[in-house]
């Protein structure tokens, strides 16, 4: 039987490893990315995939967006989310209109703030301006011919991510009520979760058109703040108030298809990354 091909947009950290993982999973591996790299067994198509498609070389299975804004202003994620949602949806229906097109998206396109749990079907009501081009995003894939699936990552973390651990080494401390909670994901399993997804409906499972990518345990940043600073050994320096959005992201669409996770906690996961910077 002949090997499925996965077209990755873009080769960042985590798109890097999405394509990896196919690579090992015997798939036949297309990167798209403007720099000059790619990892070990994709075939690489260097170009700015928001500008005009050149010929693709491949009719993809799967084609999976994960593009990382150059800014963090909302230009640069119209640019990084519709300019190359414009180019693929009009290439994809040329050339390979029956592909799956996997969204990576985020859990920000849910805006709740008051400790809520959210679930894939929860009212998407982001209060930034980045967020709201991400809806605008979902909305262009879900209204598009083309098979689609949203994935919705919340806080990426693992090596080179650690802002939760520059904070806790600041001594940085909010209030333990009301609890501001945060949700996250390692590296690793958000990757996995997408290969896992990918693998569900190439074995013919039924896969659902958006699915948030997190790990099984929201918790509130006082909690994680504070263990963090007992695994470090780092005095708390001051107790201070922080604004920033506070809900529970569910992960139980994501349980019932199978996967598993590597990390399921903020234990499991930043214990593994404090040991390896040891």
């Amino acid at each position: 039987m002949q090997a499925k091909t996965l077209l990755m947009v873009g080769l960042g950290d985590l798109g890097g490893r999405i394509a990896q993982l196919g690579v090992q999973q015997g798939l036949q591996v297309f990167g798209m990315r403007r720099g000059s790299e790619a990892p070990s067994g994709v075939y690489l198509l260097q170009q700015d995939a928001s500008q005009s498609w050149q010929e693709l070389p491949c009719v993809p299975d799967d084609v999976v967006l994960c593009l990382s804004p150059d800014r963090s202003d909302s230009q640069a994620y119209r640019q990084a989310y519709l300019d190359v949602a414009r180019q693929a949806a009009a290439t994809l229906k040329r050339v390979a209109p029956d592909a799956h097109v996997w969204l990576i998206s985020s859990t920000g396109v849910y805006g709740q703030s008051q400790g809520e749990w959210v679930d894939e079907q929860a009212e998407r009501q982001p209060q930034r301006e980045t967020a709201r081009v991400l809806v605008e995003a979902e909305d262009f894939w879900l209204q598009q011919s083309q098979p689609v699936t949203l994935l919705r990552p919340s806080g990426l973390y693992g090596p080179g991510r650690y802002f939760l651990l520059r904070q806790a080494q600041q001594g940085l401390l909010p209030p333990a009520t009301p609890p501001l909670y945060t949700n996250r994901i390692h590296i690793e399993d958000a990757a996995g979760a997408v290969m896992h997804l990918i693998s569900c409906r190439h074995r013919g499972q039924a896969v659902a058109s958006a699915y948030n990518l997190t790990d099984t345990c929201p918790a509130s940043l006082h909690e994680v703040l504070q263990w963090l600073q007992q695994q470090l050994g780092v005095q708390v320096q001051t107790t201070t108030m922080m604004q920033r959005e506070s809900k529970r992201v569910s992960h139980q669409r994501l349980k019932d298809s199978g996967f598993v996770w590597r990390y399921p906690d903020y234990q499991a996961g930043y214990a593994d990354l404090l040991k390896s910077l040891r």
